[in-house]
């Protein structure tokens, strides 16, 4: 924006011709005069038209075009019979402007921008042709691929676009230090959720590293790449709070998990007290959780779960009934077993949010 300003501002100096420029979507995004002198629907209805040029009243109209798209539109005020040639000669210099600015388009940096929002949709259409990618052409999945350690060199890279973004569809990008992003074109993949698995395991035999993947719906455009990035991160943030047993994390897929995890702090704070009061059953010792996640996967069914753990109905009880006067709840009730298990996720979310 300052290099478009510092444009106009040389040639008001020059020739004293005021100058306003908009962007496609018409927004003013520089200025040497000022812009309430012009009405907006007129600029609307100049970049709606097929004209390239146009005078009208006081001003004279010039579209800004690179690469057969609409880049800028340029409003000359017409105070001199120059006006109109030193409009011209303003589109020579913003046209030179942008072919300089034009960095050679690689998939990376075409993903990059695209997930940070950085394009309008004249800019997009242009690298989308630099790319020789149809605009609307395929639906996509994003996996965010997340690292225990560093991924401290290429490697990881190299393998992850070889051996799964080897279609002309595919984008696979590094986020950072821990992540990689990778848009798969979903006709290739009729699993997502195997897919995604194939990831991990591939992944832990061929490099030996341990990694977890969150993955998103269907992107049925390239404008839907970021909502569908947001949904794989969500995956990822949500897996490592409620589930960081499993290995990947679907976003259609996270339950109440979603839910909780939208809860404000104090929000969790006071239900917990509702549950708990004062004595918040921050470190129940391995055994008690072990012994309340079999229950649960058993869905409170005594004997199956005594049955797994190795032990006598009675001492089962017995440990039921314990925990019953140090939590206030007897999980062998499904209202009392629903809401522990409710306690525990929001306690757990609460930690994640005040780390």
């Amino acid at each position: 924006m300052k290099k478009l300003q510092k444009i106009l501002d040389e040639i008001m100096e020059i020739s004293r011709i005021p100058m306003l420029l908009y962007n496609a979507k018409a927004e003013c995004v520089a200025a040497t005069a000022n812009e309430d002198a012009v009405s907006l629907d007129s600029i609307q209805s100049f970049i709606d038209s097929e004209m390239n040029i146009q005078s009208c009243g006081p001003f004279h109209y010039l579209k800004v075009m690179y690469s057969e798209a609409l880049s800028y539109v340029l409003l000359v005020f017409a105070v001199s019979p120059d006006s109109f040639t030193i409009g011209r000669l303003t589109v020579c210099q913003l046209q030179h402007l942008l072919e300089s600015k034009e960095d050679a388009v690689t998939k990376s940096s075409f993903i990059r921008n695209l997930i940070s929002g950085n394009f309008t949709p004249a800019e997009m259409e242009r690298q989308l042709k630099k790319l020789r990618l149809s605009p609307a052409s395929a639906c996509w999945y994003a996996f965010v691929i997340e690292s225990d350690d560093k991924l401290e060199n290429s490697y990881i890279y190299q393998m992850v676009s070889r051996a799964f973004a080897g279609y002309k569809l595919d984008f696979c990008y590094e986020l950072d230090e821990k992540r990689l992003l990778l848009f798969k074109d979903a006709s290739n993949i009729p699993d997502a959720n195997v897919f995604a698995q194939t990831l991990v395991d591939t992944l832990r035999a061929e490099a030996m590293i341990q990694t977890h993947v969150g993955y998103s719906t269907k992107a049925e455009s390239y404008t839907q790449f970021p909502r569908i990035f947001q949904e794989a991160n969500t995956a990822l943030r949500i897996r490592r709070t409620f589930f960081a047993e499993r290995d990947t994390a679907a976003y259609d897929k996270l339950g109440i998990g979603r839910l909780i995890s939208e809860l404000p702090a104090q929000l969790c704070r006071e239900f917990l007290f509702e549950v708990f009061g004062d004595q918040i059953p921050d470190n129940i010792d391995e055994e008690t959780q072990n012994t309340i996640h079999k229950f649960y996967e058993n869905n409170l069914n005594i004997s199956e779960t005594a049955r797994q753990l190795y032990l006598h109905r009675n001492t089962l009880v017995y440990r039921l009934e314990r925990m019953e006067k140090m939590l206030g709840l007897d999980i062998r009730k499904f209202d009392d077993a629903m809401t522990f298990k409710l306690a525990m996720m929001v306690l757990t979310h609460l930690r994640a949010i005040e780390k």
